[in-house]
């Protein structure tokens, strides 16, 4: 699967030095690029789900996760293939309507989250005022952190590796239970204390949560997009707005930052 969208290479070539805004606009580009050439498995698009989640400053609603992961023609169009109650279907899957859905939630969905962060974002990013002889600025290009923001890039880290261990599924109630811990500590509480409770007292859920066939995964990939991604979304909305902004850079002490 691929699209005719071409990525844009001006991120380290704006006129106005407001380089983090720029380094969040080269990671969006990203994202939208691989929404419109699919992905290969459901965990896939959950994993990036989770970087979208931090791309778009959490400005995503939170049911959206699960109504997308939950959708046979979303995750058909995703997938490039029928899937779920698609695959029974009598006409034949079309490869030209997966693309055009694949459009229509780039366009429907994640440009107007796109939108909104820039809107929230984009008079918080600072100027840097080049103090060597050269006049250098931070490189978009360099920066480590979404948005150049440090904070951001340990949630997205701590994220994905939790995400990765509830995909594999868990080897008893223990790695459960402390696992629980880490998801309630690391989304800032956003992810309650009574989902992983919920979960745990549910038997059939528990054994879902613990099992390493198909249909674990399957309840696995549904329970992540309800609860897991829609807690970190949230926790991604309250650090955006209060990370300091610090640049990558071996030789950060030449850049000031105004304002």
């Amino acid at each position: 699967m691929s699209s005719t969208y071409r990525r844009a290479d001006s991120a380290d070539t704006e006129d106005v030095p407001r380089r983090a805004l720029a380094k969040l606009s080269a990671d969006q580009r990203d994202a939208f690029q691989r929404l419109l050439d699919g992905f290969e498995s459901r965990s896939g698009v959950l994993r990036w789900m989770s970087e979208v989640t931090v791309h778009t400053l959490g400005a995503l609603e939170d049911d959206w996760f699960a109504a997308v992961v939950s959708s046979p023609g979303s995750m058909s169009a995703l997938l490039g293939e029928p899937w779920g109650p698609l695959r029974d279907a009598d006409e034949p899957f079309s490869a030209a309507t997966a693309d055009e859905i694949r459009r229509s939630m780039a366009v429907m969905d994640l440009l107007p989250a796109i939108r909104r962060s820039h809107h929230e974002f984009r008079w918080s990013a600072k100027d840097y005022l080049g103090t060597d002889e050269d006049g250098d600025i931070p490189d978009a290009r360099t920066q480590l952190h979404p948005a150049m923001r440090p904070e951001l890039g340990t949630l997205q880290s701590r994220m994905s590796g939790l995400l990765d261990e509830l995909l594999r599924g868990f080897r008893d109630e223990d790695a459960f239970v402390e696992w629980g811990q880490e998801v309630v500590q690391a989304s800032y509480a956003e992810v309650d204390a009574g989902v992983i409770e919920a979960a745990y007292f549910e038997l059939p859920v528990r054994r879902l949560l613990l099992s390493d066939d198909p249909r674990g995964l399957f309840f696995r990939e549904s329970w992540a997009a309800e609860f897991f991604l829609a807690g970190f979304n949230a926790s991604v909305r309250q650090v955006s707005g209060r990370a300091a902004e610090v640049p990558s850079q071996p030789n950060t002490e030449r850049f000031v930052p105004s304002g």
